[in-house]
């Protein structure tokens, strides 16, 4: 960068404002030169702009007259047809006036070829019509066969009135006098002129392939007697003649209904094909957006021009209604303005290019001032937000080195989590120690900023979540901003996150020697530029620590593993699992394996809870019940399997016994905890599989209990008492789902077998303050 364009960030505001003021000072000059062009360039514009479409207009009002005045000839034989009629079928004889009805009709259909056909039918409901059959006519009568059923008696005529062929086809139930045509026309008998006349909707006539609209008018006879007379109008060739039309250069014409029904025009181009249906054809507002739009217009405002944007351009439009057809018809308009105004956009565009590159090379010199300006302005901002992090990261550091026993293993050094949280204001931070199989991560330490509290000791298996197993060992931040929706972590946001509310997660594989030692994760961070240095510091005391752990652990775990199966193996073996059930009802493997009734000292007890297990609503409730029954299944195979002693059924708990004898069997506890590790795994497994907020706590107890038979015919046997009582406690108040609390009796036995870490103090009702634990795993 030249020397002159370096700006000390910490020089004077007065000195700044001035270099400002200079530079402001062009910047306004260029700008007003700026404005005085373009202000002229828009002026020239406007008024060119509004000539071309004053012309438009005029332009096609002209056209819009024509065309109104063509289908106005193209629909007058309905109107004079209709009036002729009045005049002449007003014989009190029907015979007459079917007569003078088939001359007059065959007159006509013989000279307008818009014409399709006509109608004449009386209160009696007799029926005459007459259509087009090619070049000759058909004349149908509405009568009676030898049977005395209704028949219509069919007359294939010529143009000179000669029969060329008859038939007959069954009338069924027939009525002219409930049709559409013949109900409006005496709707409007009362009314004067034309507008005694009624035209009917649209509509498809199957026999001549035609799209009609009827015209029809009630007479009134000699004798008194209502006569309706009808005829039909093609709508084809109105069709045809819009389509031929050009309104400018690309234009179009369409004639349509208030609702929106296409009359004819160019969404009609098919009428006559096979499968075409004319009756249900709309103006689509996606296709024809200036139609539908100059239609809307029509609605609110009534006839006029109007101009309309859409697809980029802007239209010009004319609709009016048609004077001589169905009042809800409108004739709309539309044409591009480009088709009349072209001339003065290539002017326009003339100026625009050379005003823009005036205003172009003045943004340019602007642009390059301003962005110096605010390059100055980022930096300060910059070196202020990292000497403040610095003082904040020199503040957390010293906090962390001055903590006592920082890199003893065996001393809880919560601070960790703690400044991690801070640092990155993150509503959770956890510390997480890959275990010696390489399949587990158990949790050290997390801390919950918003709740202030620690929590330790949940197990995370690979079979949950694989993709972070599988990044332990790459040394970089791995950032998920959604794991809710992350499919790879979805199963690790409803174990761990969810709990807490959580969806943003970030982690940094702990490393020793490019060995995977754990993972530090902060969940929800909201600030995490500059976290690199307090991440990089705390991942060094975790690995140190980890690090001893670890070779502390691998001389453990042969020996611990050797302890326990030899310690289950020279254990007396279980007997069958007794499932007992409650509310009476007889146990299933008999009374005569049960204990005698009595003081047992030392029972091993385990109780499992179903948290979130009950909701009000039907369905939800539905899928609750059904995978708590499928867990209730294989936590039974599993009881099995272990050799638990009996497994009873209470509300939403599950009490299981290890065993149940005067003496003390330690290896029936060590049962009970091997089946309580393998049924939290298998019911992890199933609960992330469901998505289901159901969650399960357990705990774990050595204790007295009373055991009895109670009842009669049948019994059961029912257990309860301190040990029962302690480990229902202990699941009831576990500090996360998924994780087994155990007393600290059970822990005096089990610890040199299992992994523990310690939860703190506990109050025991009747016993005072004691210590528990959080069961992780076997060693």
């Amino acid at each position: 960068m030249p020397s002159d364009e370096i700006v000390n960030p910490l020089i004077s505001p007065v000195n700044r404002r001035w270099q400002i003021l200079q530079v402001l000072a062009p910047i306004a000059g260029v700008l007003l030169v700026i404005g005085a062009i373009a202000l002229v360039s828009w002026h020239s514009y406007k008024a060119t702009r509004a000539g071309a479409i004053s012309l438009t207009n005029d332009l096609l009002r002209s056209q819009q007259r024509y065309i109104t005045q063509e289908v106005s000839n193209y629909l007058s034989p309905a109107i004079s047809s209709t009036v002729l009629a009045h005049d002449m079928l007003n014989l009190a004889s029907p015979a007459a006036n079917a007569n003078i009805f088939l001359l007059l009709s065959r007159s006509i259909l013989r000279n307008v070829p818009q014409v399709d056909g006509f109608y004449l039918a009386n209160q009696n409901g007799e029926f005459w019509r007459v259509s087009r059959e090619g070049q000759n006519f058909q004349e149908t009568i509405l009568g009676v066969d030898a049977k005395g059923q209704p028949d219509f008696q069919h007359l294939l005529v010529n143009l000179d009135g000669e029969v060329l062929q008859q038939g007959a086809t069954p009338a069924h139930d027939f009525n002219p006098t409930t049709l559409p045509w013949y109900q409006g026309a005496l709707h409007k008998a009362n009314r004067k002129g034309i507008d005694r006349i009624f035209w009917s909707d649209p509509y498809p006539y199957p026999q001549t392939h035609q799209f009609i609209v009827t015209a029809s008018i009630a007479i009134r006879t000699l004798n008194g007697r209502e006569v309706v007379f009808a005829i039909n109008i093609s709508l084809n060739q109105l069709t045809n003649f819009l389509n031929s039309l050009k309104v400018g250069k690309s234009g179009q014409a369409v004639i349509v209904s208030l609702s929106g029904q296409v009359i004819a025009g160019h969404n009609m181009a098919d009428l006559g094909k096979p499968g075409f249906q004319a009756a249900n054809v709309y103006l689509n507002p996606v296709t024809q957006p200036v139609f539908t739009r100059a239609l809307n217009m029509f609605r609110i405002l009534g006839p006029g021009a109007g101009i309309i944007r859409a697809r980029g351009k802007d239209y010009v439009t004319m609709a009016s209604a048609m004077p001589l057809a169905k009042h809800s018809w409108v004739l709309i308009l539309n044409a591009p303005e480009n088709d009349f105004a072209s001339f003065a956009q290539v002017i326009q565009k003339q100026t625009v290019y050379f005003s823009l590159l005036i205003v172009g090379l003045a943004c340019l010199l602007a642009c390059g001032l301003i962005f110096q300006g605010r390059r100055v302005n980022s930096l300060k901002r910059v070196i202020e937000t990292n000497k403040e992090n610095n003082l904040i990261d020199n503040a957390l550091l010293l906090k962390v080195a001055n903590t006592p026993g920082l890199l003893d293993p065996h001393r809880e050094v919560p601070i960790l989590t703690e400044v991690l949280t801070e640092r990155a204001a993150a509503q959770r931070a956890g510390i997480w120690r890959l275990l010696p199989d390489g399949n587990r991560l158990l949790c050290e330490d997390v801390f919950d900023r918003p709740k202030d509290v620690h929590g330790s000791g949940m197990e995370l298996t690979r079979a949950a979540c694989p993709a972070l197993f599988d990044n332990l060992t790459t040394p970089h931040l791995v950032n998920i901003p959604d794991a809710a929706t992350d499919p790879q972590y979805q199963a690790f946001q409803r174990l761990v996150m969810r709990p807490a509310g959580t969806t943003h997660l970030v982690y940094l594989p702990v490393q020793d020697l490019h060995q995977p030692l754990g993972v530090i994760m902060i969940e929800d961070p909201q600030q995490l530029d500059g976290l690199d240095r307090v991440l990089a510091l705390v991942a060094a005391v975790v690995a140190v620590r980890f690090a001893q752990l670890q070779k502390t652990a691998v001389q453990l775990d042969s020996v611990g593993a050797g302890d326990l199966e030899k310690t289950l193996a020279k254990a007396p073996k279980p007997g069958p699992l007794h499932m007992v059930e409650g509310f009476l009802i007889p146990p299933g493997e008999g009374s005569g394996g049960l204990p005698a009734s009595g003081l047992y000292p030392q029972v091993p007890v385990m109780v499992l809870e179903f948290a979130e297990a009950f909701t009000e609503q039907k369905e939800g409730a539905e899928q609750t019940l059904q995978l708590i029954g499928q867990l209730s299944d294989t936590i039974q195979q599993l009881a099995r399997q272990y050799g638990v002693f009996s497994l009873q059924v209470t509300g939403n708990r599950l009490i299981l016994l290890g065993g149940c004898s005067q003496t003390p069997e330690p290896a029936t506890l060590l049962r009970l905890a091997e089946a309580a590790i393998a049924i939290r795994e298998a019911s992890l497994t199933a609960l992330l599989s469901q998505n289901s907020q159901v969650m399960i706590r357990i705990g774990i107890d050595i204790g007295p209990i009373l055991a009895a038979r109670l009842g009669k015919d049948p019994s059961i046997f029912n257990v309860w008492g301190t040990g029962l009582g302690v480990a229902e406690l202990l699941a009831r108040t576990a500090p996360d789902g998924g994780q087994i609390q155990v007393s600290d009796q059970a822990y005096q036995i089990m610890r040199n077998y299992f992994l523990f870490r310690p939860r703190g103090e506990f109050y025991l009702p009747g016993e005072g303050i004691t210590q528990t634990y959080i069961l992780a795993g076997r060693r």
